[in-house]
């Protein structure tokens, strides 16, 4: 699993929403980016990652975005 493409997806989609030109294109970029940390949460639990300080060296942001998902789910 390419961690670091996902992080770059993830990041370029948060960039696009930002800025879109209309609601339906933000709304559809910061979707693409939800499923990129959904996928990148999935690698962390299945153990394809190393371990959450790996997303944390790699981007602190996101790694304080699926941590606050986390919390959002419990």
């Amino acid at each position: 699993m390419d961690l670091n493409y996902l992080f770059y997806r993830q990041q370029i989609e948060r960039s696009l929403a930002e800025s879109a030109d209309s609601e339906p294109a933000r709304r559809a970029h910061a979707e693409m980016a939800s499923r990129y940390e959904t996928r990148i949460g999935e690698a962390a639990e299945s153990g394809e990652a190393d371990s959450e300080a790996t997303a944390e060296a790699i981007n602190p942001t996101l790694a304080l975005a699926i941590t606050a998902r986390e919390v959002d789910r419990a």
